[in-house]
């Protein structure tokens, strides 16, 4: 079983070191890191780290992609690269004498959907019925709404696992695309069912009213309060260890891979919850986007506590 991912929409993340954070004043960083990031590219990131076998599909704007290009060589990260006129976005973080983040985030280049077509008609040549393709992150300016959903569409002819992790696509059409793996935060999941998810009964319903609905695998990350799940694999909510986090920057990326690894390798309800939740936490304990450490996620794993419902 191979790992596909695909990040139509990659970015610059860069973190500058602020100890005092002053509004409408120059403020003077103590340090910067670059890293090349997006949702996708964080996914393969953290399953290659843990020898799991993955391709990440990117699209690059040729303006600035070059230094892209040799972050996703030096990480070894196998990849297959699309082109299109513009610039890729470069997302600033802030981060406090506390650790509070202050991100700014940019537009990016426009693309059409004729570059997305030739993407498809590639992962058709490569993606077997058996293999997992996660779709991660918006999609480009250019793409109109019912193109996004008509692209979903197709990949979910190329395999019927298809992660699906992205804000450019609705309630209504996500319904409508029944993909084979979503995960939420408490805000987005809100925005799909339409009424307030800060409770983990709550959530634990949304999960089960989207699972109603044709979504396969529902989880709801909760932040630091944990998260639940609910699909065929049964019904849980989740504890996470007490941690000093780092950076939650790529958690949910993180969170993704987890689950989908914890498929890969034995496709049960504990050992799925506890992988996503696993991977997610250890996340926290890197700086920037770098992915968690495979002996982080080891530990974490023994300490992710899940209540079957």
């Amino acid at each position: 079983m191979k790992i596909f991912t695909i990040t139509l929409n990659p970015v610059y993340d860069i973190f500058y070191s602020v100890p005092k954070l002053n509004l409408r004043e120059e403020n003077q960083a103590s340090s910067v890191s670059v890293f090349t990031g997006g949702k996708g590219v964080n996914v393969s990131r953290a399953l290659l780290g843990c020898g799991f076998d993955t391709r990440a599909y990117l699209l690059l704007g040729h303006e600035n992609c070059q230094p892209f290009i040799e972050g996703m060589t030096a990480a070894q990260i196998p990849t297959r690269l699309f082109y299109t006129e513009g610039r890729m976005r470069e997302n600033v973080t802030l981060i406090d004498g506390e650790g509070n983040e202050t991100r700014i985030v940019m537009n990016n280049f426009s693309a059409n959907p004729e570059t997305l077509d030739y993407i498809l008609a590639t992962l058709k040549k490569e993606v077997t019925p058996d293999d997992i393709i996660a779709c991660c992150g918006r999609f480009p300016e250019g793409i109109p709404t019912e193109y996004t959903v008509k692209f979903v569409e197709e990949l979910k002819t190329i395999t019927d696992k298809v992660a699906l992790d992205t804000k450019s696509i609705g309630l209504s059409d996500t319904l409508k695309i029944a993909p084979w793996f979503i995960k939420p935060n408490e805000k987005e999941v809100e925005a799909l069912v339409g009424y307030p998810c800060h409770e983990k009964d709550v959530a634990l319903k949304a999960a089960e009213e989207l699972y109603s609905r044709g979504i396969k695998h529902v989880m709801i990350s909760m932040g630091e309060h944990g998260a639940v799940y609910c699909g065929e694999l049964g019904k849980c909510t989740i504890e996470l260890p007490k941690i000093t986090s780092l950076s939650t920057v790529g958690a949910g990326d993180s969170t993704v891979a987890g689950f989908i690894a914890g498929y890969a390798e034995d496709p049960t309800l504990e050992h799925c919850a506890r992988m996503a939740c696993a991977y997610g936490t250890a996340c926290c304990l890197e700086p920037g986007t770098n992915p968690p450490v495979c002996e982080k996620i080891k530990e974490m794993y023994e300490l992710v506590s899940i209540t079957v419902k």
